[in-house]
């Protein structure tokens, strides 16, 4: 079977890729379209081939979005896809436009998330130097532009999920998303590593000193209301509560706190394993009931207890006792402190996780599920 990969994301993203070797795993022929930005080199799929998204064709802009449909049209011809496993939304409704037997990998729930994307493109609106005549005119188009992202997403993915087989990454989106598409063709693939990825690390040595990790793929200086950390630093400014390192930003080293830049996932893995709690800092928010972030099973994977917010409803569950939540950041200073001065139950609570996930959160004891969409489209 030649399956289609089709996304209005670029790569890397790791879900997409892990579906994919899924597929190759199996014997499929796999490729990739999507808003290909760079030379992304891959032994997953077959062929890589770019298609060029932008925010107003993402919500079916006319001519942008004919024009996105015109290249995968043209796209088809050559891949002749006996199934399209659509990722997110706009990539789904293009190809249920063009008639695709289709999978709808919702990544996001977007009922929600569009909610999300305009409330932080409000924040990002920069008003400054800029001529009242520019600010008026951009405030309208981004008005119009989330009026636009709201209304289309939901309406879109009611539409989907009541017509085709839907994947979606924890058992709180399915249940909504069954209850308000009336569909019993909703399949859950959670947001955990893959088995290879972890097989060869050791059991978590124990510690002298704690150290906390927060992996992060967004560049520090973007303010978003559902990933808020502002502040986040000052917790182990003189707190006593062990030193910070951020996975991802770009900083040099300042007092208890420093940051890594980009790594690779092997390399992630690697720095993780030299902490003793990861963490997900994120401030309360009113989305946090529906986010299950890969990172949490990550740390899991590499053997450090798990810190969350008290509202991240999904991770908590699939961790269970293996999690610690806090309310704000002095819950989090209180938490970490207690642990400095625990460390040999800190250990054990590490050599706990570490094995549960190894047994439990692996993304091939859920695989299936992709065959089962398969097998309804």
């Amino acid at each position: 079977m030649r399956i289609l990969h089709l996304s209005d994301a670029g790569l890397p993203d790791w879900r997409v890729e892990k579906a994919a070797a899924t597929g190759l795993k199996d014997g499929h022929e796999v490729y990739f379209a999507g808003d290909v930005r760079a030379n992304i080199k891959s032994s997953i799929f077959s062929e890589i081939y770019p298609i060029h998204w932008s925010s107003w064709s993402m919500v079916g802009t006319f001519y942008l979005w004919q024009r996105i449909k015109k290249q995968i049209a043209n796209l088809l011809k050559i891949v002749n896809p006996d199934i399209v496993h659509a990722h997110n939304i706009a990539s789904a409704r293009i190809a249920s436009e063009l008639g695709l037997p289709l999978v709808f990998d919702n990544h996001e729930f977007f009922k929600v998330y569009s909610k999300v994307i305009v409330e932080n493109r409000n924040i990002a609106l920069d008003q400054k130097q800029r001529s009242l005549l520019r600010v008026i005119l951009r405030s309208l188009a981004l008005s119009f532009l989330n009026s636009q992202t709201i209304s289309v997403w939901t309406k879109w993915e009611d539409q989907l999920v009541s017509k085709y087989p839907t994947l979606t990454v924890s058992d709180q989106i399915a249940e909504d998303l069954k209850r308000n598409s009336n569909s019993n063709k909703v399949f859950v693939v959670p947001n955990f590593p893959m088995k290879f990825e972890s097989e060869n690390f050791i059991d978590p040595i124990p510690h002298k000193k704690i150290s906390t990790v927060y992996s992060v793929a967004e560049n520090k200086n973007i303010r978003t209301t559902n990933r808020d950390v502002s502040n986040l630093t000052a917790v182990f400014d003189k707190k006593q509560v062990g030193r910070l390192t951020i996975i991802g930003w770009e900083a040099e080293a300042k007092g208890q706190v420093r940051a890594t830049g980009f790594l690779s996932r092997k390399e992630m893995f690697k720095e993780m394993s030299h902490h003793s709690i990861g963490i997900i800092p994120w401030k309360k928010h009113w989305s946090h009931k529906y986010v299950s972030p890969n990172k949490a099973y990550e740390y899991a994977h590499a053997g450090l207890f798990v810190g969350v917010t008290s509202d991240m409803v999904p991770v908590i569950k699939n961790l269970g006792e293996n999690c610690m939540t806090f309310e704000d950041y002095d819950d989090l200073e209180s938490k970490l402190r207690y642990f400095s001065q625990n460390l040999e139950e800190l250990h054990h609570k590490r050599i706990k996780i570490f094995k549960f996930a190894h047994d439990n959160l692996i993304w091939e004891k859920h695989e299936h599920n992709i065959f089962d969409a398969y097998k309804k489209a």
